[in-house]
């Protein structure tokens, strides 16, 4: 008998052979389950203050631009050191407030909700006249577009047409605005969606759709009840021709491809995760998007802080869930940025500790994102460091009608780890509590022990990176009784 590893599964009946009742940095795979890794070193010096915001953004010629928030700066990456490119003024960034950034061509937007939308053009930030305060700047085709603006929480106002320094409403220009008030709620998130855009509340979606003059822009209410939390929690899986978000809402999280939302969390998280949310923090709530492993990390708040604590990541391509527990300040894509030999004194003190590589290569700037956060001590940290220590939990294998005596489990990695210890629990009925056994180390692959029950429930334990597909129970069933 093989059991596959079927994700974290909480919220599941936990006798449904795969089911993975526990997690703690543990994420899912196209092959099962493996460890998750542990924050590395991004090369950044530490921000000057607490990071409300953060992005990258992409410039016309490829070049990309890193721009970190503080309540009352912006500051843009270099090499390793942080850069001032804020207004002249300081900002007014309100303490529940976040910074979001968006592009147009070579020319980037910045709104945190308090002070005039900004642009920068490769220098420093700087007001754009006539433009609205807007909570969400986003960015579709040649329109620019302030959501929620401090005239209206349900306001929707775009520039005029490839021009972002004019804003008043004009058919001749194309400029103007929308207040979307057919359901509750101000507006908390807005993403582009191919040559549309979803403008989220808590609990309703609306598509804009570019009907042209004089309406410009038409918003229609998706039917349903799904809607996002917060700009940060609304990640696009998909492409630029077939756009996907992925989003965590006010009771689920969900899937939206051009049809309707689709819960995701239902049977398997849904009630676990949004059971212990902090409700009054829900605006804390972000994702993450790692694109190489197909992952969505989803942070969120269960003490009544400011920043999330615990996070559940979701594999889109074998619709399994993990856990990697942290708490951070801000989640990014992060893009290294390039080393010239002028930067090197910053980065290398000597010779020796240069980068072992071959001289065609060794000071080329990384162009893979790496998903990456800012922790609570202003420092952005790659996830792409070794798995440390890191546990799974199965669900209860067994019957009701049966005793059997566990002998053995054989686990099935792909790549295993530095050290792995199993402990057994068992229960002689389905409905009582677990009494905890011994924890054996492995030994040959394999882990050996003898317990007699109608139930057993396996935590696996391990250190360094691992990859797991399944395990393999070895028992002898008695009489039944």
């Amino acid at each position: 008998m093989i059991v596959r590893l079927l994700g974290y599964q909480p919220d599941n009946d936990p006798s449904i052979v795969g089911v993975l009742t526990n997690c703690s940095g543990v994420v899912p795979t196209l092959r099962g389950m493996k460890g998750a890794p542990s924050p590395a070193d991004g090369g950044m010096a530490t921000l000057a203050a607490t990071c409300v915001g953060a992005a990258v953004v992409t410039k016309l010629d490829g070049s990309t631009r890193l721009f970190a928030g503080a309540p009352q700066k912006i500051y843009e990456a270099g090499a390793s050191t942080w850069t001032d490119v804020s207004r002249a003024a300081t900002y007014t960034t309100g303490t529940t407030s976040v910074w979001r950034f968006a592009q147009q061509g070579n020319v980037s937007f910045a709104a945190n909700g308090s002070d005039t939308l900004q642009a920068s053009t490769g220098s420093a930030f700087s007001c754009i006249a006539g433009a609205p305060i807007a909570n969400i700047v986003e960015t579709v085709g040649k329109f620019v577009f302030a959501i929620g603006t401090s005239a209206n929480a349900h306001g929707v106002q775009w520039s005029a047409l490839n021009d972002y320094t004019s804003w008043s409403a004009s058919i001749a220009t194309q400029a103007g605005s929308d207040v979307l008030t057919s359901t509750s709620g101000g507006n908390t998130a807005g993403r582009r969606f191919g040559n549309t855009i979803i403008v989220y509340k808590k609990n309703s979606m609306f598509l804009g759709i570019n009907s042209g003059p004089p309406t410009v822009w038409e918003f229609n209410l998706i039917p349903g009840q799904a809607g996002a939390l917060s700009q940060e929690v609304v990640v696009n899986i998909g492409t630029p021709e077939s756009p996907k978000h992925i989003f965590m809402g006010e009771d689920d999280f969900y899937l939206y491809d051009g049809s309707r939302p689709i819960p995701l969390g239902t049977n398997r998280v849904k009630l676990q995760v949004f059971g212990m949310l902090q409700q009054n923090r829900y605006y804390a709530c972000k994702a993450l998007h790692d694109r190489t492993n197909s992952l969505v990390r989803f942070y969120y708040p269960t003490t009544d802080t400011a920043f999330p604590n615990s996070c559940v990541v979701y594999n889109y391509r074998t619709d399994q869930w993990g856990v990697d527990d942290r708490q951070i300040e801000a989640a990014l894509d992060f893009v290294a940025p390039s080393v010239s030999y002028g930067g090197l004194g910053a980065l290398y003190s000597t010779y020796g500790s240069f980068p072992n590589l071959s001289y065609g290569v060794a000071f080329v700037g990384s162009t893979q994102t790496q998903p990456a956060i800012f922790n609570t001590s202003h420092i952005l940290k790659t996830l792409t460091g070794p798995a440390g220590s890191t546990s799974f939990t199965t669900g209860d294998l067994g019957d009701d009608s049966q005793v059997t005596t566990a002998t053995r489990v054989i686990p099935r990695f792909v790549q295993a780890p530095a050290t792995a210890t199993l402990t057994n629990y068992y229960k002689m009925a389905s409905g009582d509590s677990l009494t905890s056994d011994q924890t054996i180390s492995i030994s040959s692959g394999r882990f050996d022990f003898m317990r007699e029950a109608r139930w057993h429930r396996l935590q696996f334990n391990f250190t360094g990176d691992w990859e797991m597909s399944g395990f393999s129970p070895k028992w002898e069933v008695g009489g039944d009784e």
